[in-house]
């Protein structure tokens, strides 16, 4: 994401890009226009009744020439009825298509940014966007523009019939309209600026919800509770005080409205009740045209009121869109890679995560032979981790190249890249879903039963899985919460087992584990890399041993590189990490 001002669309731009999304329901429109037509029509003609009701009826003592008009009320608003659910619905019904069809383009958007834009965004933010964000936009599609229409359609109908009774009363009506349009104007600018305002505290009062929820266990253990109580309420409060300061402005503005139409209704009664004037007009006519008058009120009120929506709605788009706009994944090159014999080559690599952040490498180059094992290690903050991301395209180079059986990693389909890795990474991702479901996450066809039981016995996992209540059938919570960390860390083994990629990455795969689990692991991990490129990042060096080159790496370089033994001898770097380490597991043991 840049780091600069987002340069949002502007807003009519936005709402047209909006409509889009509605235009292929246009059949639904046009049976929902048609209900909005009949609405309007019937309001109008309610009002064009009183004229010969009163005429005829009243005036002439004709009651036998109207006796026709209690029936014509009566089918008039069985019309109106069936045309409002027709509206009503059929713009619910797009509106909803509308947010199903743009929450899924966002999440699938989202799902194909780069690990670059999650670095530098916040998670309550995007996940606004994908439901709070996305909910606005309905009321431009359904709500807003069914008022649009059906209050616009009335209005037009109204001024219509007032003319056509009277054009000179009324001119009072169309003196207001550059008067309201002014008042508008002001009201959509500020509405715009307060929303997007509202939109970014909506992202803080998520962010906040789903810090201090997923910290919990941190949040009780530090009696943290006041303190993140006291910091909801802040943005709680400014999330109330921006909300409030949107309905006073539509209120403000509404009122202000309404009383200049009521001015206008002011004027026509005292113009209409002239001598001159009520020789000109009979009763009937100025009854209607008065009850015409007074009906333009909800028009025009709804039509003011439904600006703040409009503005929103457009406010919510301008965000949605500029997040589409972000630029996904590179897909990579069309070279065919079906499975690779997994020759990989670290070629003066360099790479640093911000340019206003040094270089996390500074030059890295190393070769892993076919079915090498790796082992990457030192100190925290060495470009262990960082190097390993760059394998399956989490970050691309900045300076380099990494070559995968002689051929630069973009040459090949992102897809096909990273098929042929599986990666086992110190912070453990499981799924809300079964044990089964978890270990065979990604997999084109549910593989057998039989397949999945044996990559959870290959990963010591099937001790604890048949004890659950559901076997692999049980459903494990939020990120695995109901399992052990050494639990979580083996489902996880058991789902790199079961994809059996030519290229095997373990990031600290075995810290969750205590050390009999540790040793089975290690056991099962032996036979894994038989046949794969293994690359492994460990703290532990006891974990790393036996394998075919260990490189050790210090400030984004690698400081030392050679067997296990070849780097004792040496008594460098990694001698002085193993003394330590060495003399640490002693204490505890004696301990």
């Amino acid at each position: 994401m840049s780091d600069s001002a987002p340069n949002y669309l502007p807003p009519l731009v936005v709402y047209r890009r909006l409509l889009g999304y509605a235009a292929p329901h246009w059949r639904v429109f046009i049976l929902a226009v048609i209900g909005m037509v009949m609405c309007a029509a019937v309001d109008t003609g309610f009002l064009a009744l009183m004229k010969p009701l009163l005429d005829v009826s009243f005036v002439g003592k004709d009651i036998e020439s109207t006796r026709w008009i209690p029936p014509i009320i009566i089918g008039m608003f069985l019309a109106r009825g069936l045309g409002g659910f027709m509206s009503t619905y059929g713009m619910a019904w797009i509106g909803r298509r509308v947010v199903t069809d743009l929450r899924g383009e966002v999440f699938n958007h989202l799902l194909k940014l780069p690990v670059r834009f999650y670095d530098q965004s916040s998670s309550g933010q995007l996940i606004s966007r994908l439901t709070y964000h996305v909910e606005q936009v309905a009321d431009a599609t359904t709500t807003s523009l069914t008022a649009i229409i059906r209050e616009g359609l009335t209005l037009i109908g109204l001024l219509s019939w007032m003319l056509y009774l009277n054009w000179e009363l009324s001119l009072f009506c169309f003196v207001l309209g550059p008067i309201i349009a002014l008042i508008t104007g002001y009201v959509s600018r500020r509405f715009r600026k307060i929303s997007h305002r509202i939109q970014e505290s909506v992202g803080s009062v998520t962010q906040a919800a789903e810090e201090s929820i997923g910290s919990q266990r941190v949040v009780k253990v530090y009696n943290g509770q006041d303190f993140e109580a006291a910091e909801f309420k802040r943005i709680n409060e400014h999330n109330r005080f921006l909300s409030l300061k949107v309905k006073a402005t539509a209120a403000g503005s509404s009122a202000v409205v309404m009383f200049i139409a009521a001015f206008a209704v002011a004027a026509i009664v005292y113009f209409a009740t002239q001598p001159e004037m009520l020789a000109t007009i009979s009763a009937g006519t100025f009854v209607s045209f008065l009850g015409a008058m007074i009906g333009l009120m909800n028009p025009i009120k709804a039509l003011s009121g439904v600006n703040e929506k409009m503005q929103r709605a457009v406010v919510a788009g301008q965000d949605i869109f500029h997040l589409l706009a972000e630029p996904a994944e590179q897909d990579g090159g069309s070279r065919e890679l079906t499975r690779a014999r997994g020759h990989i080559e670290f070629k003066d690599v360099r790479f640093r995560y911000r340019e206003e952040l040094g270089d996390a490498l500074r030059g890295v180059s190393v070769t892993v032979e076919p079915g090498q094992t790796v082992a990457f290690v030192g100190r925290s903050g060495s470009g262990k981790s960082t190097l390993l991301a760059l394998l399956p395209r989490f970050y691309d180079t900045d300076g380099g190249a990494i070559l995968l059986d002689g051929h630069d990693l973009r040459e090949y389909p992102m897809t096909q890249l990273r098929q042929q890795i599986a990666l086992v990474d110190q912070q453990v991702r499981l799924f809300n879903a079964s044990i089964a479901d978890n270990i065979a996450y990604g997999m084109a066809e549910m593989p057998s039963r039989e397949k999945i039981i044996e990559a959870a016995k290959s990963a010591y996992a099937w001790d604890f899985i048949e004890k659950l209540p559901d076997g692999l059938d049980t459903h494990i919570g939020q990120n695995g919460l109901m399992l052990s960390g050494g639990q979580r860390q083996r489902i996880a083994i058991a789902r790199a087992l079961l994809k059996d990629a030519p290229i095997l990455i373990l990031d600290e795969a075995t810290s969750a584990l205590d050390t009999e689990s540790e040793r089975y692991i290690q056991a099962a991990l032996e036979k894994l890399v038989i046949g794969r490129t293994t690359l492994v990042i460990a703290h532990r060096l006891s974990t790393v041993q036996s394998a075919d080159k260990i490189v050790v790496m210090q400030d984004g370089r690698i400081a030392e590189s050679g067997r296990h033994a070849e780097l004792l001898e040496k008594g460098g770097i990694y001698a002085a990490l193993y003394r330590m380490q060495f003399e640490e597991d002693a204490s505890k043991n004696l301990a």
